[in-house]
């Protein structure tokens, strides 16, 4: 019935645009709370093993140590067990902590005055001098210092309460140059693989202009949380900034480091980070450079549970739909307690749950006309009226068409059909119709005492008559009535099934039987 379907399609059609329409909207292009949640500040030391050779007299090593600090920086974590990136010259610093001890062992041993710092001095002593010379790496023959390096990292992730010791980390790759990317993981404390993480982009496209840059200035704290300032490509996919911007972006390489994410301002995705400082000019390194080192060093960025549930809460937060963002933030919690964006939203959407601010507590606008007070719009009535009429016809178009077709059988297909079957084993027993009425008189002339009735073959001891076939009756019976003692099939003229004994409806379709 296509006509009946496409009125009922119309009718659910037309349903759907009366119904109130809740407002869609998509995640707000800008924001970076997607990537905040996945800021890390990085701060590397060197630990320096120094051990100075003194021959003058009586051979003596003295053996000092020293901590100091190499470089400190931004990152962001692009696995949920702990993989970081950031930049090489936050972890690998052109200065030598080398030159560094052996100032200092110097100094202490031979009691002279050498600055505490990273670069090469000279004695005016031409003895001493040589000595310290040969002190400087790197290391030869005849040096006079044997000094051993390790680089200590330590990541510390954007969470509340902040670890009170970082996270170790190890370096598992550096770049050729100090804006290239370097590959951390960390050693402890990603276990649970509950770490947030940022979204990355694909590539720095042709298009891409407005930035955000996502920096840590210190160890993010409640009262210190990442820093974020705006930023413009020029041309845009290129390397470099607007001279306003460039100017800016010093600053913040200046005061907090590089490594900080990019942030492109309509995806919400990191796209590259803030390298440069020193002698190399500010850029941006791009993403396409992070994923091939990530690739490098046999890692995939990925995405946790804890993301995948935050940015869930994020659609209700944004739309300032906050009872609807609570349980979700909650959640959120449940997967990372110290959650420090979460736990912020959190306490925005309970204080303005129920608020004026709150969007699900508004009424919702419809997309029908506004009724006067006091009335019901019209449009009401024509709708539960052609609802109503509607159904009127998918019941009555059924039972019309039933009718309709039960007449057409009618007029071409006989009352009953009967058909006698050859032998009784060619239907079931339970599923003959058998008429039976009293044999007649046998035909003393025709047949003997001991002879059978009319239309049966076989002999009483077989305990189950034979039915004889119609072409064998002769004129034993007649077409017209149904042969005495034989089974009669009956079948409905409506769907064809076979009737019972006495059945006056089908008992398939319901159809009245045409006879008693």
């Amino acid at each position: 019935m296509p006509r009946l379907n496409s009125l009922v399609a119309g009718l659910g059609a037309l349903g759907v645009l009366t119904m109130p329409s809740l407002p869609m909207h998509p995640h707000p292009s800008g924001s970076t709370d997607r990537v905040t949640p996945g800021a890390d500040r990085i701060e590397s030391t060197s630990h320096v093993t120094v051990t100075l050779l003194d021959d003058r007299s009586v051979i003596q090593q003295v053996v000092r140590e020293y901590d100091m600090a190499l470089a400190n920086g931004s990152g962001f974590t692009v696995t949920p067990d702990g993989v970081v990136v950031t930049a090489t010259g936050v972890v690998q610093s052109s200065k030598d902590p080398r030159v560094y001890a052996a100032n200092r062992v110097f100094a202490e041993y031979f009691k002279v005055k050498i600055p505490a710092d990273f670069s090469r001095h000279s004695l005016d002593n031409p003895d001493l001098n040589r000595r310290l010379q040969a002190c400087y790496p790197p290391q030869g023959q005849n040096s006079t210092c044997i000094a051993n390096v390790t680089t200590k990292v330590t990541v510390f992730p954007n969470l509340s309460p902040p670890p009170p010791d970082g996270l170790p980390a190890q370096i598992i790759s550096t770049g050729s140059s100090s804006t290239a990317p370097a590959i951390l993981k960390v050693t402890k404390g990603g276990e649970s693989e509950n770490l947030p993480t940022v979204p990355l982009g694909t590539t720095l496209g042709p298009s891409i202009e407005p930035l955000d840059s996502m920096t840590t200035p210190a160890r993010p704290t409640d009262k210190a949380p990442p820093k974020t300032e705006t930023a413009h490509l020029d041309p845009p996919g290129s390397r470099t900034f607007k001279p306003e911007d460039r100017a800016k972006l010093d600053k913040v390489l200046s005061a907090d480091g590089a490594g900080g994410a990019f942030i492109d301002d309509k995806t919400s995705e990191v796209v590259g980070f803030l390298a440069g400082g020193g002698d190399a000019a500010t850029t941006i390194t791009p993403i396409d450079d992070v994923r091939q080192a990530l690739v490098s060093a046999g890692f995939t960025p990925r995405r946790g549970p804890v993301d995948v549930v935050f940015e869930n809460a994020l659609a209700s937060y944004h739309n300032k739909f906050y009872a609807a963002a609570i349980p979700v933030l909650q959640q959120v919690l449940k997967l990372q307690p110290a959650h420090a964006v979460a736990q912020d939203h959190l306490r925005v959407a309970t204080a303005q749950k129920g608020s004026a601010a709150d969007a699900g507590n508004k009424p919702i606008v419809s997309a029908s006309p506004v009724a006067t007070q006091g009335s019901i719009s019209p449009l009401i009535y024509v709708t539960g009226g052609i609802v109503v009429v509607g159904l009127l016809i998918a019941g009555a178009v059924p039972i019309l068409l039933r009718r309709r077709q039960s007449r057409r059988d009618e007029e071409q297909q006989p009352q009953s059909v009967e058909v006698v079957p050859m032998a009784i084993t060619s239907w079931p027993a339970h599923a003959a119709t058998q008429v039976v009425s009293a044999p007649r008189p046998p035909d003393q002339g025709a047949m003997g005492p001991d002879s059978p009735p009319h239309g049966v073959l076989g002999s009483p001891a077989l305990g189950m008559p034979e039915l004889m076939p119609p072409s064998s009756m002769g004129s034993m019976g007649s077409p017209a009535s149904p042969p005495q003692g034989r089974p009669q099939l009956k079948f409905c003229t409506q769907c064809g099934m076979r009737l019972g004994h006495g059945h006056r409806f089908c008992g398939f379709c319901g159809h009245p039987s045409d006879t008693p």
